[in-house]
């Protein structure tokens, strides 16, 4: 039985799912202990003071850890943030000679050869994701390894993140015993968990939607096309309603909770507030139900659904609608939007982006897992469902340089002759007696 930890630092909370995977009789993700504490240090998905960050995570992984009656020494974390950037890179090879049949050797050569890209020093790559492959001219090929060919190329979409970032991470985790296995951009986690193979191949873009951040990410034909980060997330709306009504963050938070939960009506058990008996006929919302910390006596759905989250979602809808028109990508996504993350709920979201854009646009939950999983049944849970899927050996690799293999350059030496040329070596530093 293997193990696998995934650690999401985000700007609201700081989440950790502990799962095992068992290979018999298939291939099985069970969660065994599951964490989540409001986030402190972070602001926009990126961290802004260690300390406070390294307390928290010691806080939420402890309490994995006695869910899952297990120590965690090992984890994948998610991040985002404004200093995720993306572009393309092209790599090519010679195939070996001898056979001309391309060999999975071969494949990783071509997409090292894509890695060699002109990187600033305060950037470090997290993905490369092979687009299409090319043997001897030809193209989109999804997988080249039996093929015989004697020239193989590669198109790939490199990620890279800021490493001032990536090293805080770490750093805070190492100061808690936990080594990080590697770095999962929260994009590509939530497409693991929540897209189907039909979508990504007919062309979609999903929406990952935080509370500081909003993740990108457009498949065309089963291949990743573009990704991105907008600085806009749902906190920004809750930010709005406490300002324009002259409330507490937790009163305006309250305030989009119940009116999501309006919306959804059954689909949002997990939000947490409780149901209210709604007259949907009425403007007023029933605030002295929600227990808010101002004393007001009423509040108007039209005044906070036009005058306040309206221009907000009209804000986020125009940055999708330009990342799309920009990137020539909105013909090429028929399945359209599928949004996730914490702020898919969002009330009225689906209405004007689907106005704005003119597109199809679903909510994506993640795919459901055994055990514990209950709580990882909201679209806030996808970046951290779909991390999860993602093992060691995917993304050690990228998360580190190789190093040589000192097993190999050692391996034809024998002891005795090592022994004596290090005895040597160390005697000509001492002086001799004359």
């Amino acid at each position: 039985m293997n193990y696998t930890t995934a650690i999401e630092i985000g700007s609201e909370k700081i989440a950790c799912a502990v799962a095992s995977t068992e290979k018999e009789p298939q291939s099985q993700t069970r969660i065994l202990g599951y964490a989540s504490v409001k986030s402190r240090g972070v602001k926009k998905a990126q961290i802004i003071d260690i300390q406070e960050v390294t307390k928290c995570l010691e806080e939420c992984l402890g309490q994995a850890e006695r869910m899952a009656g297990a120590r965690i020494n090992n984890a994948i974390v998610v991040t985002s943030g404004p200093g995720i950037a993306s572009q393309i890179s092209h790599g090519i090879v010679a195939v070996n000679y001898q056979n001309q049949d391309i060999t999975e050797e071969d494949v990783q050569r071509a997409i090292e050869s894509a890695k060699a890209i002109s990187l600033a020093n305060t950037r470090e790559i997290i993905h490369v994701l092979p687009q299409q492959f090319i043997v001897d001219g030809q193209g989109s090929i999804k997988n080249p390894i039996g093929m015989t060919g004697i020239r193989l190329e590669v198109d790939t979409h490199i990620i890279s993140a800021s490493s001032i970032n990536l090293n805080n991470i770490r750093k805070a985790l190492n100061i808690l015993g936990v080594n990080v296995e590697g770095i999962v951009f929260s994009g590509l986690a939530s497409a693991n968990a929540v897209l189907s193979d039909t979508e990504k191949e007919l062309g979609c873009a999903l929406i990952d939607i935080g509370a500081g951040t909003t993740d990108v990410c457009v498949y065309v034909d089963s291949s990743i096309m573009h990704t991105s980060v907008i600085p806009l997330g749902a906190k920004n709306v809750t930010s709005d309603i406490a300002a324009g009504l002259r409330l507490s963050l937790p009163s305006a938070e309250k305030i989009k909770l119940f009116l999501s939960n309006e919306e959804n009506d059954d689909k949002t058990p997990h939000l947490g507030t409780k149901r209210i008996k709604i007259d949907k006929f009425s403007d007023e919302i029933p605030v002295s139900s929600l227990n808010l910390e101002e004393k007001i006596t009423s509040v108007s759905r039209k005044i906070i659904m036009e005058g306040i989250i309206r221009p907000r979602i009209e804000e986020m809808a125009e940055f999708i609608n330009n990342e799309l028109y920009k990137n020539e990508l909105k013909s090429q996504i028929p399945a359209g939007l599928i949004i996730t993350g914490g702020g898919a709920l969002t009330p009225y979201l689906r209405e004007i982006l689907s106005k704005m854009l003119d597109l199809p646009i679903r909510i994506g939950y993640p795919r459901e897992l055994e055990g514990i999983s209950d709580e990882l049944k909201s679209p806030a849970s996808s970046s951290l469902v779909g991390a999860l899927s993602y093992t060691a050996t995917e993304v050690e690799d990228r998360r580190m340089p190789s190093l040589p293999n000192f097993g190999k350059l050692w391996k034809n030496v024998e002891i005795k002759d090592l022994s004596s040329k290090v005895m040597h070596f160390l005697s000509s530093f001492i002086p001799k007696n004359k």
